[in-house]
């Protein structure tokens, strides 16, 4: 009976493309917060090193 179940259940989850959208936005979220990392930290160093230029006398 649970083997019954169980099987019904993973060929319905098979065919629904939802859980593969899910995946989709959860692949682009990563690699949205992975290009602001990688802008971020070099905008901090250009600014820092602007900064210590201005405050070097």
């Amino acid at each position: 009976m649970l083997r019954i179940i169980v099987s019904k259940f993973l060929t319905r989850v098979a065919r629904e493309e939802d859980g593969i959208t899910a995946v989709e936005y959860a692949v682009l979220g990563a690699l949205i917060v992975a290009a602001l990392s990688a802008v971020v930290g070099g905008f901090t160093t250009e600014l820092t090193t602007a900064f210590t230029d201005i405050i070097k006398p």
